[in-house]
């Protein structure tokens, strides 16, 4: 998952007033009683709802459209459900559970799955969640053209007909009954039932988005899941959720949340809001360095700070088609020169996160800890092999920026400047604006930049093939990386059925891609802390690390529910 933005056109489509009045599931919202706890808000003291989380983020949310985004996922994790999910378990490892699908079937080449679905599942305007919504959701990921969520769709048999517009539904989905369906892949997908947990997998509605059409996700009136949560408004600066009436609790889940408020607060007034009793739950990635810093040592917050590692790669992508970026020695000397240790410590205060030297971080499925360690900081070793390449000393190398970065993206880009000029490499900073970054990404034409990679679902192909499954990706990411060999590889990967042989493959791929090749520069992965308030009991942080959570994995203390 990474950072884009959709502006979406506005429209209106009412929800019918009734939602409000239907009867309550097996675990209905708190009774709305006189009874409150004593706070204080954004704006000052005033009196807060039992039941009631209060949670910030920095950026507005775009659309509610789970389709239509790769970066707004908040709402989506909490008013839709998916097939299945990923809780951690009580080691906090993260395991794939059942969602809306109570059962499924393999066939023996790995090709064709059977789900069949809850009975008891239903949307919030209360009707039945069915197999011909699971259709419609996959079939509209392929179709529409503003979806951006295609590569979770394009394994499906008949994927490319839907999407060249030459049919409605790949040939690879049939419809059994109401609560049976099937579907079929062009090749075996070991990874596919972890696929199906990532948001980008949510199941919609097939009548309300009809009756929605293009105006789905744009307001509370015109959104609506099956999760345990429901939209009731959708501002620029606030949205708030309520509990689903029509939603049946999963065994051992309780939801001690019966209403969220989520402000949209820049980076300082968060912070303040938080310490004046605003806000139950702080997220330390969302606020300025230095104030994160100051909970992360101070005793006073120590006992109510909650971790957990994000599922995360960071790293310096270079364009293998420009310049002397061709020759491996040069992209070598780029993994040398740069002292990742010093960029974990100076900008993460040496609180949290380790080094990456491959494609799988911590906390995946995947990740080869024999593929660690060998990427060390050695810049007279990366001086050496620029000197060695003819013209390496005259070689300018840009690194590009997006303007609208973070403070910490921004000041890496240039702690990273600095250390490829000490190694010989004469390296500039560019700076584009958010649109030009991502128009020259996409076409392929920037030579460096730096961003990251959060786990949308735990399987290795979320990374190796996200990023080098074939040309169209690399030129997508602007790292031209071209080998048929690999990217057959990457793809027979996926069908592998042993699931050790298959781990055994991507480590081998991972090796050569990295250590071999020096496709890409890793640098670190980094913990996610956040602060309980006085009104929480306690928090555990979505499986990968996201700042965006299951509020259903919020629980208040027994007098603020």
């Amino acid at each position: 998952m990474e950072k884009e933005r959709f502006i979406l056109h506005k429209m209106k489509f009412i929800l019918p007033a009734l939602i409000l009045s239907m009867a309550m599931s097996c675990c209905p919202p708190a009774a709305q009683s006189d009874s409150m706890t004593e706070g204080v808000s954004a704006d000052g003291p005033a009196s807060v709802l039992n039941g009631l989380a209060r949670i910030g983020l920095t950026d507005r949310v775009s659309t509610m459209d789970v389709q239509k985004t790769t970066e707004d996922y908040m709402i989506p994790l909490n008013i839709y459900e998916r097939l299945f999910d990923i809780k951690a378990d009580a080691d906090g490892n993260p395991e794939v559970v059942n969602g809306l699908a109570r059962d499924y079937d393999v066939s023996e080449d790995g090709r064709t799955f059977l789900f069949t679905l809850r009975e008891d599942a239903y949307f919030a305007d209360g009707t039945n969640v069915k197999a011909s919504d699971v259709a419609f959701t996959f079939s509209r990921m392929l179709s529409m053209k503003e979806s951006v969520q295609t590569d979770f769709a394009d394994m499906i048999l008949g994927a490319d007909e839907v999407m060249r517009g030459k049919a409605d539904m790949p040939e690879g989905i049939r419809v059994l009954d109401d609560t049976h369906i099937q579907v079929e892949l062009s090749d075996p997908f070991a990874g596919y039932i972890h696929l199906l947990a990532a948001p980008s997998c949510s199941i919609l509605s097939e009548s309300f988005v009809a009756k929605a059409g293009d105006s789905y996700g744009d307001s509370a009136e015109t959104t609506i899941g099956s999760g345990p949560y429901m939209v009731t408004m959708f501002g620029e600066e606030r949205i708030t959720l309520e509990r689903n009436p029509y939603y049946h609790c999963h065994e051992g889940e309780e939801l001690s949340v019966s209403r969220a408020e989520i402000l949209v607060l820049p980076p300082a007034i968060m912070n303040q809001t938080f310490r004046n009793g605003g806000l139950d739950l702080l997220d330390l990635n969302l606020i300025n360095p230095d104030a994160a810093q100051e909970y992360l040592t101070s005793k006073e917050w120590g006992s109510r700070l909650t971790a957990r590692g994000r599922v995360e790669i960071q790293y310096l992508m270079m364009n293998l088609e420009e310049g002397l970026l061709k020759d491996v020695r040069i992209r070598k000397a780029v993994q040398m020169a740069i002292n990742r240790g010093r960029i974990l410590e100076e900008l993460y205060g040496g609180t949290g996160g380790s080094l990456m030297d491959g494609i799988f971080p911590k906390g995946l499925i995947g990740y080869c800890e024999e593929n660690q360690g060998w990427l060390e900081y050695n810049p007279e070793e990366a001086k050496r092999l620029v000197s060695e390449v003819p013209g390496g000393d005259e070689f300018t190398l840009e690194l590009a920026v997006n303007s609208q970065s973070n403070t910490r993206r921004l000041t890496m880009m240039e702690m990273i400047r600095q250390d490829l000029n000490a190694a010989g490499l004469n390296t500039v900073i560019v700076s584009y604006d958010s649109d030009s970054f991502m128009y020259l990404r996409k076409a392929g034409e920037l030579m460096a930049y730096s961003s990251e990679w959060s786990a949308d679902y735990n399987d290795p192909d979320n990374f190796i093939y996200t990023f080098f499954g074939n040309r169209e990706k690399t030129l997508y990411r602007s790292s031209n990386y071209d080998n048929e060999g690999i990217f057959r590889r990457i793809n027979d990967a996926r069908a592998i059925q042993d699931e050790e042989a298959r781990m055994a493959e991507y480590a081998f791929l991972e090796r050569v891609l990295i250590r071999d090749e020096a496709a890409w520069v890793p640098l670190l992965s980094s913990d996610h802390f956040f602060v309980l308030g006085s009104r929480l009991e306690s928090f555990s942080p979505f499986w990968a690390g996201w700042s965006s959570m299951y509020l259903r994995d919020i629980v208040l203390k027994e007098e603020n529910r």
